[in-house]
């Protein structure tokens, strides 16, 4: 649940909503990007593990790029909901 930080400070409804809906989007993008990399780690094994991206095997180089993508997502999320 999001809380205001201090007692005092009091966010409307509104500000709330936008946020939750915000995140949801967010994980929504992310559950994808990571849902794709376990359908193709259980259903294409022998494909991703012998895939190649500049020497890299994509099981490697697509993990690390969730992470990324994971900061990014944090990133964006922040900026989209900090207040003005």
């Amino acid at each position: 649940m999001h809380h205001s930080a201090n007692s005092v400070e009091h966010e409307s409804v509104s500000v709330i909503r936008r946020r939750q809906r915000i995140g949801l989007i967010l994980l929504s993008l992310f559950s994808i990007a990571y849902g794709g990399f376990i359908g193709l780690c259980a259903f294409a094994y022998q494909w991703i593990s012998q895939t190649q991206v500049s020497g890299i095997p994509l099981t490697v180089a697509y993990g690390v790029g969730l992470v990324f993508f994971s900061l990014v997502i944090a990133m964006i999320y922040g900026l989209l909901c900090r207040d003005k």
